[in-house]
């Protein structure tokens, strides 16, 4: 669905700027359609996706997320490229977008490092597992110890 929903608005991008002649948005056209591209690479990856255990798992897996991270950067600065096509620099809808790119952003990090904390955290386990100090039938539950006082 988010796919489609990026074409159509492409689409309406394209059709928008035919519709305006004499009016150039060099920077702002080609940065919507590098964006535009490299959403199709994405998603074309899935069609492409090795198995888990493929040799190869581990470069489209960098691939995959380069790509992503470079498409969300250059929508984000495209976003800021139409502010300053329309003329809105510093209106209050920037501001709305910047502060809503900000929370977006804190969450993104907050998230990141919760899922280090966790990774980290059942990497030290699996590797006391393995050494054997602590037993394997604890695993998920996260209550290593429980005392009722009843």
């Amino acid at each position: 669905p988010a796919f489609f929903l990026g074409t159509v608005g492409f689409g309406i991008g394209i059709r928008l700027g035919d519709l305006s002649p004499g009016v150039v948005y060099g920077l702002h056209r080609k940065l919507g359609f590098t964006a535009f591209c490299l959403g199709a690479l994405q998603t074309l990856a899935l069609l492409f996706r090795p198995k888990t255990t493929n040799k190869f798992r581990k470069y489209w897996k960098s691939y995959h997320h380069f790509v992503g991270y470079a498409c969300v950067v250059l929508g984000v600065v495209n976003v800021f490229q139409g502010f300053e096509v329309m003329g809105e620099g510093r209106s209050y809808a920037k501001l709305a977008y910047c502060l809503c790119l900000s929370t977006l952003i804190g969450v993104c990090i907050a998230l990141e490092v919760n899922s280090w904390v966790i990774f980290c955290r059942k990497s030290k386990e699996e590797k006391l597992r393995r050494e054997g100090l602590i037993g394997g039938s604890d695993k998920g539950s996260g209550n290593h110890s429980f005392v009722s006082y009843n």
